[in-house]
Protein backbone atom coordinates (compact mmCIF):
# COMPACT_ATOMS: atom_id res chain seq x y z
CA UNK A 1 0.00 0.00 0.00
CA UNK A 2 2.82 2.43 0.86
CA UNK A 3 4.52 1.61 -2.46
CA UNK A 4 1.26 2.31 -4.36
CA UNK A 5 0.83 5.74 -2.70
CA UNK A 6 4.39 6.69 -3.66
CA UNK A 7 3.65 5.84 -7.30
CA UNK A 8 0.53 8.06 -7.32
CA UNK A 9 2.50 10.96 -5.84
CA UNK A 10 5.11 10.70 -8.59
CA UNK A 11 2.40 10.73 -11.25
CA UNK A 12 0.88 13.90 -9.80
CA UNK A 13 4.27 15.61 -9.82
CA UNK A 14 4.99 14.62 -13.43
CA UNK A 15 1.66 16.09 -14.57
CA UNK A 16 2.64 19.49 -13.19
CA UNK A 17 6.19 19.49 -14.66
CA UNK A 18 6.85 21.46 -17.91
CA UNK A 19 7.37 19.49 -21.09
CA UNK A 20 11.09 20.21 -21.48
CA UNK A 21 13.43 17.84 -19.63
CA UNK A 22 15.02 19.47 -16.64
CA UNK A 23 12.43 22.27 -16.56
CA UNK A 24 11.53 23.52 -13.12
CA UNK A 25 8.47 25.61 -14.11
CA UNK A 26 5.21 24.04 -13.09
CA UNK A 27 2.37 24.67 -15.62
CA UNK A 28 -1.18 23.93 -14.50
CA UNK A 29 -2.93 21.50 -16.79
CA UNK A 30 -5.77 23.02 -19.00
CA UNK A 31 -9.00 21.04 -18.89
CA UNK A 32 -9.94 19.54 -22.26
CA UNK A 33 -13.33 21.34 -22.32
CA UNK A 34 -11.63 24.73 -21.97
CA UNK A 35 -9.19 23.86 -24.78
CA UNK A 36 -12.15 23.07 -27.02
CA UNK A 37 -13.81 26.43 -26.26
CA UNK A 38 -10.60 28.33 -27.10
CA UNK A 39 -10.24 26.40 -30.37
CA UNK A 40 -13.85 27.15 -31.37
CA UNK A 41 -13.40 30.87 -30.61
CA UNK A 42 -10.21 31.11 -32.70
CA UNK A 43 -11.76 29.14 -35.58
CA UNK A 44 -14.91 31.31 -35.59
CA UNK A 45 -12.88 34.54 -35.65
CA UNK A 46 -10.73 33.26 -38.51
CA UNK A 47 -13.80 32.15 -40.48
CA UNK A 48 -15.47 35.57 -40.03
CA UNK A 49 -12.33 37.40 -41.17
CA UNK A 50 -11.96 35.24 -44.28
CA UNK A 51 -15.65 35.65 -45.17
CA UNK A 52 -15.51 39.44 -44.80
CA UNK A 53 -12.33 39.66 -46.89
CA UNK A 54 -13.92 37.56 -49.64
CA UNK A 55 -17.08 39.66 -49.76
CA UNK A 56 -15.10 42.90 -49.86
CA UNK A 57 -12.85 41.73 -52.67
CA UNK A 58 -15.80 40.24 -54.55
CA UNK A 59 -17.85 43.45 -54.47
CA UNK A 60 -14.80 45.51 -55.39
CA UNK A 61 -13.63 43.46 -58.35
CA UNK A 62 -17.10 43.04 -59.86
CA UNK A 63 -18.44 46.56 -59.39
CA UNK A 64 -19.60 46.71 -63.03
CA UNK A 65 -20.77 43.12 -63.36
CA UNK A 66 -24.19 43.83 -61.82
CA UNK A 67 -24.81 46.87 -64.05
CA UNK A 68 -26.87 46.75 -67.21
CA UNK A 69 -24.62 47.09 -70.24
CA UNK A 70 -27.39 48.95 -72.08
CA UNK A 71 -30.82 50.30 -71.19
CA UNK A 72 -33.54 52.27 -72.95
CA UNK A 73 -36.68 54.19 -71.99
CA UNK A 74 -38.58 53.03 -75.07
CA UNK A 75 -37.96 51.65 -78.53
CA UNK A 76 -36.53 54.41 -80.68
CA UNK A 77 -35.12 56.33 -77.72
CA UNK A 78 -31.32 56.62 -77.26
CA UNK A 79 -29.51 53.57 -75.90
CA UNK A 80 -28.29 54.27 -72.38
CA UNK A 81 -25.02 52.95 -70.97
CA UNK A 82 -22.23 54.12 -68.66
CA UNK A 83 -21.56 56.89 -67.70
CA UNK A 84 -25.34 57.41 -67.99
CA UNK A 85 -27.91 55.33 -66.16
CA UNK A 86 -31.70 55.30 -65.79
CA UNK A 87 -32.28 55.67 -62.07
CA UNK A 88 -35.21 53.24 -61.84
CA UNK A 89 -33.30 50.51 -63.69
CA UNK A 90 -29.74 50.89 -62.43
CA UNK A 91 -28.19 50.96 -58.95
CA UNK A 92 -26.58 54.29 -58.11
CA UNK A 93 -23.18 52.59 -58.18
CA UNK A 94 -23.64 51.97 -61.93
CA UNK A 95 -24.03 55.64 -62.91
CA UNK A 96 -21.45 58.42 -62.87
CA UNK A 97 -22.56 61.41 -60.74
CA UNK A 98 -24.40 63.99 -62.84
CA UNK A 99 -25.35 61.46 -65.53
CA UNK A 100 -28.57 60.21 -63.92
CA UNK A 101 -31.49 59.93 -66.36
CA UNK A 102 -35.20 59.21 -66.03
CA UNK A 103 -38.09 58.29 -68.30
CA UNK A 104 -41.11 60.62 -68.33
CA UNK A 105 -44.76 59.57 -68.72
CA UNK A 106 -44.38 59.59 -72.50
CA UNK A 107 -41.21 57.43 -72.28
CA UNK A 108 -38.90 60.25 -73.34
CA UNK A 109 -35.36 60.13 -71.93
CA UNK A 110 -34.90 62.99 -69.45
CA UNK A 111 -31.74 64.67 -68.16
CA UNK A 112 -32.12 67.13 -65.28
CA UNK A 113 -29.84 70.16 -64.97
CA UNK A 114 -29.63 71.52 -61.40
CA UNK A 115 -30.31 75.15 -62.42
CA UNK A 116 -32.29 74.66 -65.64
CA UNK A 117 -34.62 71.73 -65.09
CA UNK A 118 -35.50 68.82 -67.37
CA UNK A 119 -34.46 68.39 -70.99
CA UNK A 120 -35.04 65.49 -73.36
CA UNK A 121 -32.05 63.50 -74.60
CA UNK A 122 -32.33 63.30 -78.39
CA UNK A 123 -29.08 61.46 -79.02
CA UNK A 124 -25.80 60.36 -77.43
CA UNK A 125 -22.43 59.83 -79.11
CA UNK A 126 -20.40 57.85 -76.58
CA UNK A 127 -17.18 57.83 -78.61
CA UNK A 128 -17.22 61.62 -79.09
CA UNK A 129 -18.72 62.25 -75.62
CA UNK A 130 -21.55 64.41 -76.95
CA UNK A 131 -25.29 64.67 -76.32
CA UNK A 132 -28.16 66.46 -78.06
CA UNK A 133 -30.93 67.91 -75.92
CA UNK A 134 -34.25 69.66 -76.47
CA UNK A 135 -37.24 70.95 -74.55
CA UNK A 136 -39.92 68.40 -73.53
CA UNK A 137 -42.56 71.13 -74.01
CA UNK A 138 -41.42 72.06 -77.53
CA UNK A 139 -40.28 75.62 -76.86
CA UNK A 140 -36.50 75.37 -76.76
CA UNK A 141 -35.90 79.13 -77.26
CA UNK A 142 -37.73 79.86 -74.02
CA UNK A 143 -35.43 77.44 -72.18
CA UNK A 144 -32.38 79.06 -73.76
CA UNK A 145 -33.27 82.34 -72.04
CA UNK A 146 -32.62 80.74 -68.64
CA UNK A 147 -30.11 78.03 -69.61
CA UNK A 148 -27.51 77.49 -66.88
CA UNK A 149 -25.22 74.47 -67.19
CA UNK A 150 -23.19 75.13 -64.04
CA UNK A 151 -23.24 72.37 -61.41
CA UNK A 152 -23.53 69.84 -64.24
CA UNK A 153 -20.71 67.96 -66.04
CA UNK A 154 -21.87 69.30 -69.44
CA UNK A 155 -20.93 72.37 -71.47
CA UNK A 156 -21.48 73.63 -74.99
CA UNK A 157 -19.25 72.33 -77.75
CA UNK A 158 -19.96 75.14 -80.23
CA UNK A 159 -21.35 78.34 -78.75
CA UNK A 160 -22.94 81.20 -80.68
CA UNK A 161 -24.18 84.51 -79.32
CA UNK A 162 -27.77 85.42 -80.24
CA UNK A 163 -29.50 88.72 -79.57
CA UNK A 164 -33.26 88.59 -78.95
CA UNK A 165 -35.77 91.26 -79.96
CA UNK A 166 -39.46 91.69 -79.20
CA UNK A 167 -41.12 93.68 -81.99
CA UNK A 168 -44.68 94.98 -82.20
CA UNK A 169 -44.70 95.22 -86.00
CA UNK A 170 -44.52 92.44 -88.56
CA UNK A 171 -40.95 92.16 -89.82
CA UNK A 172 -41.58 89.07 -91.92
CA UNK A 173 -41.36 91.27 -95.00
CA UNK A 174 -37.67 91.61 -94.20
CA UNK A 175 -37.40 87.81 -94.29
CA UNK A 176 -36.76 87.52 -90.58
CA UNK A 177 -37.70 84.13 -89.16
CA UNK A 178 -39.74 84.55 -85.95
CA UNK A 179 -39.70 82.35 -82.87
CA UNK A 180 -43.27 81.07 -82.99
CA UNK A 181 -43.56 79.73 -79.43
CA UNK A 182 -42.43 83.07 -77.97
CA UNK A 183 -44.50 85.28 -80.29
CA UNK A 184 -48.10 86.40 -79.87
CA UNK A 185 -50.86 88.05 -81.88
CA UNK A 186 -49.53 91.56 -81.24
CA UNK A 187 -45.78 90.98 -81.08
CA UNK A 188 -43.06 88.90 -82.70
CA UNK A 189 -39.79 87.63 -81.20
CA UNK A 190 -36.62 87.29 -83.25
CA UNK A 191 -33.12 85.97 -82.50
CA UNK A 192 -30.16 86.99 -84.64
CA UNK A 193 -26.36 86.91 -84.83
CA UNK A 194 -26.20 89.48 -87.61
CA UNK A 195 -24.61 92.80 -86.68
CA UNK A 196 -26.61 94.48 -89.45
CA UNK A 197 -29.95 93.16 -88.14
CA UNK A 198 -29.02 94.00 -84.54
CA UNK A 199 -28.26 97.60 -85.50
CA UNK A 200 -31.44 97.94 -87.53
CA UNK A 201 -33.83 96.47 -84.93
CA UNK A 202 -32.10 98.34 -82.09
CA UNK A 203 -32.84 101.62 -83.83
CA UNK A 204 -36.48 100.74 -84.51
CA UNK A 205 -39.05 102.33 -82.16
CA UNK A 206 -41.24 99.24 -82.49
CA UNK A 207 -38.63 96.76 -81.22
CA UNK A 208 -37.24 96.09 -77.77
CA UNK A 209 -33.93 94.35 -77.29
CA UNK A 210 -34.64 91.70 -74.64
CA UNK A 211 -31.16 90.28 -74.18
CA UNK A 212 -28.09 88.53 -75.54
CA UNK A 213 -27.57 84.83 -74.84
CA UNK A 214 -24.91 82.23 -75.53
CA UNK A 215 -26.45 79.23 -77.29
CA UNK A 216 -24.70 75.81 -77.58
CA UNK A 217 -25.79 75.27 -81.18
CA UNK A 218 -25.77 71.95 -82.98
CA UNK A 219 -23.40 72.98 -85.76
CA UNK A 220 -20.97 75.90 -86.10
CA UNK A 221 -22.33 79.00 -87.84
CA UNK A 222 -19.79 80.07 -90.44
CA UNK A 223 -21.90 83.05 -91.48
CA UNK A 224 -24.04 85.49 -89.57
CA UNK A 225 -27.64 84.40 -89.17
CA UNK A 226 -30.26 86.97 -90.07
CA UNK A 227 -32.68 85.25 -87.72
CA UNK A 228 -33.30 81.78 -86.32
CA UNK A 229 -36.23 80.07 -84.65
CA UNK A 230 -33.68 78.12 -82.54
CA UNK A 231 -35.64 74.89 -82.65
CA UNK A 232 -32.63 72.70 -83.51
CA UNK A 233 -31.22 70.52 -80.74
CA UNK A 234 -28.55 71.90 -78.45
CA UNK A 235 -25.27 69.99 -78.57
CA UNK A 236 -23.30 69.50 -75.36
CA UNK A 237 -20.17 67.61 -74.42
CA UNK A 238 -18.52 66.33 -71.23
CA UNK A 239 -14.89 65.90 -70.18
CA UNK A 240 -15.11 63.48 -67.27
CA UNK A 241 -15.35 60.55 -67.17
CA UNK A 242 -13.18 59.97 -70.21
CA UNK A 243 -14.85 56.90 -71.71
CA UNK A 244 -14.69 58.05 -75.34
CA UNK A 245 -11.70 55.96 -76.39
CA UNK A 246 -13.18 52.90 -74.69
CA UNK A 247 -16.49 53.36 -76.53
CA UNK A 248 -14.66 53.87 -79.84
CA UNK A 249 -12.98 50.48 -79.31
CA UNK A 250 -16.31 48.80 -78.43
CA UNK A 251 -15.24 48.26 -74.83
CA UNK A 252 -17.33 48.52 -71.67
CA UNK A 253 -16.56 51.53 -69.50
CA UNK A 254 -17.39 51.36 -65.79
CA UNK A 255 -16.22 52.11 -62.28
CA UNK A 256 -12.95 50.50 -61.24
CA UNK A 257 -14.33 49.84 -57.74
CA UNK A 258 -17.51 50.61 -55.84
CA UNK A 259 -15.68 53.10 -53.62
CA UNK A 260 -14.00 55.11 -56.37
CA UNK A 261 -14.91 57.38 -59.29
CA UNK A 262 -12.02 56.00 -61.31
CA UNK A 263 -13.16 54.27 -64.49
CA UNK A 264 -11.75 51.30 -66.34
CA UNK A 265 -12.27 49.94 -69.85
CA UNK A 266 -13.06 46.23 -69.99
CA UNK A 267 -14.44 43.56 -72.34
CA UNK A 268 -12.51 44.89 -75.30
CA UNK A 269 -13.06 42.70 -78.38
CA UNK A 270 -10.15 40.46 -79.29
CA UNK A 271 -8.23 41.44 -82.39
CA UNK A 272 -8.27 38.78 -85.07
CA UNK A 273 -4.84 38.09 -86.56
CA UNK A 274 -4.84 37.54 -90.31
Amino acid sequence: MAHQMQTHARCDIYIGIGIGIGSVAIVPAIPSSKKMNIFIAIFSSLLFFLSFSYLASSSSSSSSENCLQEDVCFKGEPNIKFPFGITKSQPQSCTYPGFELSCDITNQTILNFPYSGDFTIQGIDYAEQQIWINDPNNCLPQRILTLNLSASPFHGLTNETFTFFNCSLDYLKYKLNPIACLSGSTYTVFATTSTKVIDYLSSSPTCNRTGTFVVPVDVPLYDEVMSSDLTDHLRLTWDMPGCGRCAARDGQCGFKTNSSHQVVCSNLPQRVKI
